[in-house]
């Protein structure tokens, strides 16, 4: 059946998924011409936002709409994570095709609402309209204690880098759901890690909390554009440069029979490719152990040097013996690299 959707449909759907969550300071949620909440003491809002659009962002007819739900929240919890913040409330807007059936929408909002209700987010309001394309606009607002929100542009010279997990897995995972044939003679635990890394990521905002209340990160973003693009904006707005190590790079081992089949190196996905949504950040000088310390006693996970920070400008990969400079040349959300 076809849906015609009308936006109290909407809100009914949203509001029998989501009215589990109890926020401290909200007063009236989804329902109203507005949501009401209170200010947050000694902390900062954050808000962030971000447009999914059918075929420029995803693909319905290989990626499940319950997955889908949860991603398009993903990944503005990522961006909360990557200033060290928490999730509170998130508004979801939709511009629904007609011929879009209800059970996927169904589908889609049960994700949305299972990713809310991991990270304790109320849905607090949204709008519906009918759109020629399938579209998703997300808006979340977090919270930082003050004077702990981590910015970009406050990395310093000769620092060390880290990321959170694994680099190139989303962008590897795109090109098999996009071309599943090419890898028919792979194994499940081969092609699993990667295509859920693309359909289903998971933000950091556990680990974002703990990096922020350390004070002993210097800067820090997510990796949605791949770390040639995301340490660039960083090293930009730092006004420093940056050194990787291709050696350094976490998941190359993963990635080896995938690449083959691309015809493309290991090193071009993993600096290049988006969407792993892993935090990318600088440690205070001398502050590296103290701080990998404290995530093995905090359950912050591993974490992975990758280079370090240097004076001047720009990003550059030491690869072979040479050294490249990569500095934006990342995935960019028109579907393009740069």
């Amino acid at each position: 059946m076809r849906a015609k959707w009308s936006e109290l449909d909407m809100i009914a759907l949203f509001s029998g998924r989501t009215g589990a969550v109890d926020t401290e300071g909200l007063i009236k949620g989804i329902g109203d011409d507005c949501a009401i909440f209170t200010g947050l003491g000694q902390r900062h809002w954050l808000v962030t936002t971000d447009i999914l659009i059918e075929r420029v962002h995803f693909d319905r007819s290989w990626h499940p709409p319950s997955l889908l739900g949860r991603k398009s929240i993903a990944v503005n919890l990522s961006d909360i994570a990557a200033m060290g913040g928490t999730p509170h409330y998130a508004l979801v807007s939709i511009a629904l095709p007609e011929q879009i059936e209800r059970d996927w929408v169904a589908q889609w909002s049960a994700g949305a609402a299972d990713m809310l209700e991991e990270f304790g987010c109320t849905l607090i309001g949204g709008d519906t309209v009918k759109g020629k394309d399938l579209t998703f606009n997300i808006v979340i607002l977090g919270s930082a204690a003050e004077g702990e929100t981590i910015l970009r542009s406050t990395a310093g010279a000769e620092e060390n880098i880290y990321v959170s997990g694994g680099l190139g897995f989303a962008a590897a995972g795109l090109e098999i759901c996009r071309n599943p044939e090419q890898f028919k003679s792979f194994t499940k635990n081969e092609l699993e890690p990667l295509i859920n890394k693309h359909l289903d990521p998971m933000p950091r905002v556990h680990l974002g909390e703990i990096l922020a209340a350390s004070g002993m990160v210097s800067a820090m973003q997510d990796i949605s554009d791949g770390i040639a693009t995301d340490l660039a904006h960083i090293c930009t707005q730092s006004s420093v440069g940056a050194v990787v190590e291709e050696g350094l790079l976490p998941g190359a081992s993963a990635l080896q029979g995938v690449c083959r089949t691309l015809n493309c190196e290991v090193v071009e996905l993993q600096v290049s490719g988006g969407e792993d949504y892993e935090l990318l950040f600088t440690i205070k000088q001398g502050k590296d152990e103290d701080l990998l310390a404290l995530l093995r006693a905090q359950g912050g996970g591993q974490v992975y040097r990758v280079g370090r920070t240097v004076g001047g400008d720009g990003v550059r990969l030491l690869s072979g013996g040479r050294s490249v400079d990569i500095a934006y040349q990342g995935f960019q959300h028109t579907g393009e690299r740069g």
